[in-house]
Parts: C-alpha cells; structure tokens; sequence
C-alpha cells in the first residue's frame, strides 16, 4: 500500500489553504479525502504530482473555494429541507404535471366526466390539463440535455428543496480520480 511522506501531506494542505478553503474542518476534511485518493492513485503507478493536480480538478468545478461556500450555505439553512438526486428530483416534477393527464384519462374511461363544459370542476381540469403541457415539455428537454451542452443540471447533481432557498443545485460531482 503507498502512503504519502509527511511532506507530501504538508504540501496538499498547503495546497487546500491556498485555494481558499479557510474553515479547519472542512480543511481536515478535504486533506484525508484528498490523500485517499492519491494514496489509492499511487497504488496504481501514478505520480505524485500528476495525481495531486487531477484531484484538485476533479473536486470542484471553477474554484475550490466553492467547497467552503456550500458547507456555510448549508450549516445556515434553517428549517426542514430535503436533498434529491437529480433523476428523483425530475421524476418528482414531472409526476406533479403528469398527474392531471392521468388523472383525466382515467375519468375519460369510467366515463365520469361531466358533459357540461360550463361544470367549475370540468372547466379547472381542463385548464390545469392546458398549463401543465409547457412545464412538462420544458422538464422533459432539460432532464435529455446530453451532458456536452452543459445541462442546467447536471447528472451528478443535488438539489435541496425547502430551507432558506427553495431549490439550490450543487452541481459539482464527487471526487474520484482514474489512473
């Protein structure tokens, strides 16, 4: 098993301070995560330097000081919340505006529709049925976007419902690193 010098632990520290991560936590945080997966890339025959730089860019998508802005984000929302992955987070939406074509189909055959247009619930299911085809046709594009035209949300994505925001999209995947 390759482990890292006391130096080399020195240096990716080093490396996380200066790429603006000032909370000691998520400092200690980072450092074993990222010694991880450089001790594991090392195992395979990779070269200190090479693996360092390929996990640092793995970890974040513009600055890594965006790592800290997320931890403070969350450590400050107050209240319920509740953190989907993208697929349920779409598959949740897209039930909410495919329930009323179900909803009037199924009442379509039992036959329970009322013949009167002028009926106040006929007259809502119909137009909830007239304003969920955008929003439908709108999450159904963005969840197909293919991930070479960056997606308003990418496939690796969290979204955190409720809190202080009503959705917050952390778009930035999970380190790993391939040799």
């Amino acid at each position: 098993m390759a482990t890292l010098t006391d130096e080399q632990v020195d240096f990716i520290a080093r490396a996380i301070r200066a790429h603006g991560i000032r909370l000691e936590g998520l400092q200690d945080n980072l450092l074993d995560h990222i010694c991880i997966l450089v001790e594991q890339g090392m195992e395979q025959g990779g070269n200190f330097e090479e693996l360092l730089a390929k996990v640092f860019r793995s970890c974040y998508r513009e600055n890594l000081y965006e790592l800290e802005e997320e931890a403070l984000f969350l450590a400050s929302v107050k209240g319920p919340r509740l953190v989907l992955s993208r697929t349920r987070f779409f598959w949740l939406l897209i039930g909410v505006f495919l329930l009323p074509f179900v909803l009037y189909f199924q009442l379509a055959f039992f036959h329970c529709l009322p013949t009167n247009f002028d009926v106040m619930p006929a007259v809502f299911l119909r137009w909830y049925l007239v304003g969920s085809v955008w929003p439908l046709l709108s999450l159904l594009v963005i969840f197909f976007t293919p991930e070479r035209f960056d997606p308003l949300i990418p496939r690796h994505a969290k979204i955190l419902l409720g809190g202080g925001s009503l959705i917050r999209v952390f778009r930035y995947e999970a380190c790993e690193v391939s040799a």
